[in-house]
């Protein structure tokens, strides 16, 4: 059963990649935190893909996996956010930094799960603010896939509906948010 559970986790990683890799393809250099959760996204379908096939390559990616689903958590929606409100630079700093605090918690082996949850539950409560002032639909599905990804994903099946939920954020997050750089 194990086997299995590995393998099907590891194709729900390579659906987040898939889904990533679309945001990631449409990102523009000049913005700094919109590639952010795209790149988090993808990096995390790599590296689970690795972690639950390490058997298969004979290496150990724990660690590296370890650090990617740290950031998946407290990352993500942070960059989002960031990007969003990058006409305003002290909303938008705020937002990274909530980020920042739970995710170097987490690297410096004192991970809290309730300071993370709050700082979740603050980015998805702003991201619905932000979808509400600014008539965007799709603010309000990439909030509800929050939730799902990180409050209704149980520990038993973490491994492949994580990455699923992520997955399902990330094709909302895309809609919500496209960048447009006129050439100067």
């Amino acid at each position: 059963m194990g086997q299995e559970d590995d393998v099907n986790a590891s194709i729900a990683h390579i659906v987040l990649c898939c889904v990533a890799g679309q945001g990631l393809g449409h990102t523009h250099g000049k913005s700094f935190t919109h590639p952010g959760m795209h790149a988090n996204f993808f990096v995390h379908g790599v590296l689970g893909f690795l972690h639950y096939q390490s058997g298969k390559f004979n290496n150990d990616f724990t660690a590296a996996y370890t650090i990617s689903t740290a950031a998946t958590r407290y990352l993500a929606l942070p960059c989002l956010m960031a990007d969003l409100y990058r006409g305003d630079q002290s909303l938008s700093s705020i937002h990274l930094v909530s980020g920042l605090i739970p995710f170097v918690m987490a690297l410096a082996g004192n991970d809290n799960k309730h300071l993370g949850n709050i700082v979740i539950a603050c980015n998805l409560v702003s991201l619905c603010v932000y979808s509400h002032e600014h008539d965007h639909i799709w603010g309000y599905y990439t909030a509800g896939a929050g939730v799902l990804a990180y409050f209704c994903t149980t520990q038993v099946a973490t491994k492949i509906t994580y990455p699923l939920f992520l997955a399902l954020m990330e094709y909302c997050a895309y809609r919500l948010f496209h960048t447009h750089f006129s050439s100067a």
